[in-house]
């Protein structure tokens, strides 16, 4: 695998397509971005009655949502408020319009070793 710092822009795009798609590939992930996009910042305990959830699997969905970079977590007293990180979704839909408008540059690297980027 190809260091990250040595990695072309097309590689990046596709990494971070791919790990904001695995993140998004879930449907109790998306109602609760859809949830704190129409109701704002919440606390994890609201956002885990509102999905109808126990708190621990609202939790690990969280951590991925942090960890794809799509959701901010903030200590605040005893509540752990979340919010979405707006800038993640503007980063996804650039990448996806470098992608799909052939701007990405993903033909450069193909005929090269090792290139194609892993779809598992």
């Amino acid at each position: 695998m190809m260091n990250p710092t040595n990695e072309t822009p097309a590689e990046h795009d596709l990494r971070r397509l791919r790990t904001l798609y695995r993140a998004l590939g879930d449907e109790t992930r998306l109602r609760m971005i859809g949830l704190l996009a129409e109701v704002g910042p919440m606390p994890v305990n609201e956002l885990s009655a509102r999905v109808n959830l126990s708190q621990p699997l609202i939790s690990w969905h969280l951590r991925i949502l942090r960890l794809a970079g799509l959701v901010d977590t903030q200590r605040q007293g005893r509540a752990t408020i979340c919010r979405l990180r707006l800038a993640a979704f503007e980063e996804l839909h650039d990448a996806e319009g470098r992608l799909v408008g052939g701007t990405a540059g993903v033909s450069r690297g193909a005929d090269a070793p090792g290139t194609v980027p892993d779809v598992r």
